[in-house]
């Protein structure tokens, strides 16, 4: 079986690659099902600076109140 290019429908190429365009760091995953494209996934990576966490963290552990937490 050979599937080219331009067997693809026009908006699914189209959705393919407006998915790589809108992400930074991530994956765009591409399903198929008897040689048709049946799902795309974007998946985008958030990474947040660990040093400032563990602080924060470190304070909680301290005494401190937990900016984030209810307890008054």
């Amino acid at each position: 079986m050979s599937c080219k290019t331009h067997d693809i429908e026009p908006r699914i190429v189209t959705e393919i690659m407006r998915c790589i365009a809108d992400i930074s760091y991530g994956e765009v995953v591409v399903t198929i099902h008897d040689a048709r494209i049946v799902q795309v996934e974007k998946r985008e990576k958030r990474r947040f600076d660990l040093t400032s966490s563990a602080n924060s963290r470190m304070k909680f552990k301290q005494g401190q109140a937990d900016p984030g937490s209810s307890e008054k």
